[in-house]
């Protein structure tokens, strides 16, 4: 084959490849990047360093409920509007506040890069944007960390481990990084581990018969109980008679969401060793399966003494909504 025929073959699957990743209505759109959360705020000193700079602090960098520290929900990076160009605009995540326009908020997706979601929050001053921020707190949240929780399963899945047991035992198909191990297994319980510096992350799986927890005035309570057994039947402390416990003196959270159509309780809170001094965060989504005649439960915890943990549990998270029931 001559060199210019391979040149030619070369450059048409460069040129493929860049249409599978970044076509956008005709036009070729660069891959979008930033670390895990992190999210870039599009605003002018005067804005960002007033009151609505403040408002937008508290949104996006409240802290995350559950953590054993403060950390915020988003890492913030502001970029003033005239900066916004180039390379930078190809952030995944931003959002862009506009005064002297119309109250309002737009959101618009792969722009200037692919994947990505911008969201415009807009107002002739500074009360209108004010009052946008707080009108649609929960809904920009839940779509940034919709476009984050997918990048990080994409880039989980370029290293999945392969555990043949997820189908075996509970019919169900999950991302987990290939660094993560089997640390215990039985016919019904399975337990994954990751070392990580001075700590190690945890995922564990099991079920129990459908409407074990049920929705009423005694539904945390019930998945303390439950949570407190599997750790004294499978999650053993590092001495003589102890075990993992749900910590008594920090009021979990309990909220509902969905995850692939399916009716989901989340409960969040810190766990801690009984008999000994060790602790550190939880998250706990327990899914109704009515086909399976079933309520799946997915767990993930974290052991990292005194370092950040937000994204370590993002991990976690991330790894548990990827989860696909066969």
């Amino acid at each position: 084959m001559s060199y210019k025929n391979i040149l030619i073959i070369t450059l048409s699957i460069f040129l493929f490849s860049c249409k599978e990743e970044g076509k956008k209505e005709g036009r070729y759109l660069p891959a979008s990047g930033g670390t895990t959360n992190l999210l870039t705020i599009v605003s002018d000193d005067s804005l960002w360093k007033g009151e609505v700079g403040d408002m937008t602090r508290t949104i996006f960098a409240a802290p995350v409920y559950g953590l054993t520290q403060d950390e915020p929900i988003f890492t913030l990076k502001q970029m003033k509007s005239k900066a916004f160009h180039d390379f930078v605009k190809t952030s995944r995540t931003f959002v862009e506040l506009k005064k002297g326009s119309p109250k309002g908020i737009k959101i618009i997706k792969d722009v200037y890069a692919t994947p990505q979601l911008g969201i415009i929050v807009s107002g002739e001053n500074n009360e209108e944007l004010i009052r946008v921020l707080k009108e649609n707190t929960t809904l920009m949240i839940d779509k940034i960390k919709k476009v984050e929780f997918a990048h990080k399963v994409k880039e989980i899945a370029k290293n999945k481990l392969d555990i043949e047991d997820m189908s075996d035992v509970f019919g169900i198909d999950l991302t987990v990084l290939f660094s993560y191990r089997i640390a215990k297994k039985t016919d019904n319980f399975i337990w994954l581990r990751k070392d990580i510096k001075n700590g190690d992350m945890n995922l564990m799986i099991y079920e129990v018969p459908y409407e074990t927890i049920k929705e009423d005035s005694l539904t945390i309570n019930n998945i303390v109980k439950l949570r407190d057994s599997i750790g004294k039947a499978h999650i053993p402390g590092p001495v003589k008679n102890s075990y993992m416990i749900t910590e008594k003196h920090f009021s979990p959270y309990l909220g509902k969401t969905t995850i692939n159509g399916k009716s989901v309780l989340e409960t969040r809170g810190v766990w801690d060793v009984k008999n000994d001094y060790m602790a550190g965060p939880f998250i706990n989504y327990i899914i109704d399966d009515k086909i399976n005649n079933r309520q799946l439960i997915l767990e993930g915890f974290t052991y990292a003494p005194q370092i950040a943990k937000r994204d370590y549990m993002f991990e976690l998270e991330s790894m548990i909504r990827s989860i696909e029931i066969k």
